[in-house]
């Protein structure tokens, strides 16, 4: 089957940017400093830079995701196994510190407090306003980007095809910290979850159909 973009109207489509933020894709980050490869985090920068002002351009809202920590999270605590927190040097991304910012490049255009999501847990749909916020804009499709791929991305993108979202995973715009993992995630989620396209793709389909 082709993968196409031309089944989803834009003025349906909202830009989903997820957890771009010092912990997942500064070299001084979490995981950069836990020994974790953030070359493909930090290469997803570019490709969202453009998505956001093409959607600006076609006036489809660009919704962002903040992932915070506490610094101590008595639910997690009871586990008997271990947190993926407790794989790293420390916990990612602790409410109001450096780690938890948006990384600079992008930090100047997420200016609209109203679409900003922080969340908890890996999906920005698990007990946030997410679902409430895209039905109040009318928006019925996900153009998902963002780190890392098999984590808070896949979750999210399994989270909206379960409520009957149109899911579209750009695959340049998605950062992973593997990239057998996220070759592998990628083929899964254009097989369950709905399309996977490049940047270029989404680009040429908001200049064409866009405002």
């Amino acid at each position: 089957m082709t993968v196409s973009l031309d089944g989803i109207d834009p003025r349906t489509a909202a830009l989903l940017v997820i957890d771009m933020q010092n912990a997942f894709c500064h070299p001084e980050g979490t995981l950069g400093i836990s020994g974790v490869d953030i070359s493909d985090c930090a290469a997803a920068i570019a490709p969202i830079s453009a998505l956001i002002a093409a959607a600006v351009d076609a006036d489809a809202p660009v919704i962002w995701t903040f992932q915070e920590h506490l610094p101590e999270d008595r639910w997690r605590a009871r586990r008997q196994l271990p947190a993926h927190t407790a794989k790293r040097a420390r916990v990612a991304a602790l409410a109001g510190t450096w780690d938890a910012e948006m990384v600079e490049e992008l930090a100047p255009l997420a200016r609209d407090s109203s679409l900003v999501i922080r969340k908890h847990r890996f999906g920005a749909f698990y007990q946030t306003r997410l679902d409430l916020l895209l039905r109040m804009l009318g928006r019925t499709a996900l153009i998902v980007t963002g780190v890392t791929a098999n984590a808070c991305v896949e979750t999210t993108m399994r989270e909206a095809y379960l409520r009957d979202y149109d899911v579209v995973a750009v695959f340049d715009a998605i950062g992973g910290i593997d990239e057998r993992w996220k070759t592998v995630a990628s083929e899964v989620w254009g097989q369950y979850m709905g399309i996977v396209v490049n940047s270029k793709d989404v680009l040429a389909w908001l200049s064409a159909r866009g405002r």
